[in-house]
C-alpha cells in the first residue's frame, strides 16, 4: 500500500459533491476514496515510479480537489472530458471521463498524445512500485 502526504486541507463528501456538481462530471468511486483520504497528496517517497525506473514514469503528486492546486479540465491539450489529475517528473497525468474509456489513467506530456498506463485509478495506485534504493 502506497502512502501519501496530506499537503492540503482534507476535503468533506458534501464539497467533493458540490465539486461534481458545479463541473458537472461524475467521478469514479476509488478515485473519490482517495481524494476524500488525502485530497491529492504526493508520495512519501522520492523514488515511486509507474513501471520500471527506465521508463521514466516517477510520480510526483497528484492534485486536489480544493485548496492547493485544483483539478482542471485542461482544454489546450487534452481531449474533451479528460481531467488533469497530477504530475510526474516529465509530464502529467489524465483521467478519462468519457464513456468509452471512463476512469482509465493516461499519462502526456505538453501537447503529446495520451498514453494509457492504466484501467482505472487503482490499477495505477498498484502498478507503483518504491524503488528506495535505486539512487544512493
Amino acid at each position: 500500500m502506497i502512502d501519501f502526504e496530506i499537503e492540503n486541507k482534507l476535503i468533506t463528501s458534501d464539497e467533493l459533491h458540490e465539486f461534481e456538481v458545479k463541473t458537472g462530471i461524475s467521478l469514479p468511486q476509488d478515485y473519490k476514496e482517495h481524494m476524500l483520504k488525502y485530497n491529492g497528496g504526493s508520495p512519501l517517497s522520492y523514488d515511486l515510479y509507474f513501471g520500471e525506473p527506465d521508463e521514466g514514469i516517477l510520480l510526483s503528486g497528484f492534485k486536489s480537489i480544493k485548496y492547493g492546486t485544483s483539478l482542471v479540465e485542461q482544454k489546450d491539450y487534452l481531449p474533451p472530458k479528460y481531467l488533469s489529475i497530477g504530475y510526474t517528473e516529465t509530464g502529467y497525468l489524465a483521467m478519462s471521463l468519457d464513456e468509452k474509456e471512463y476512469g482509465n489513467i493516461f499519462i502526456y506530456y505538453s501537447e503529446a498524445e495520451l498514453t494509457l498506463l492504466a484501467p482505472s485509478f487503482t490499477e495505477f495506485l498498484e502498478g507503483l512500485v518504491d524503488y528506495p534504493d535505486l539512487f544512493p
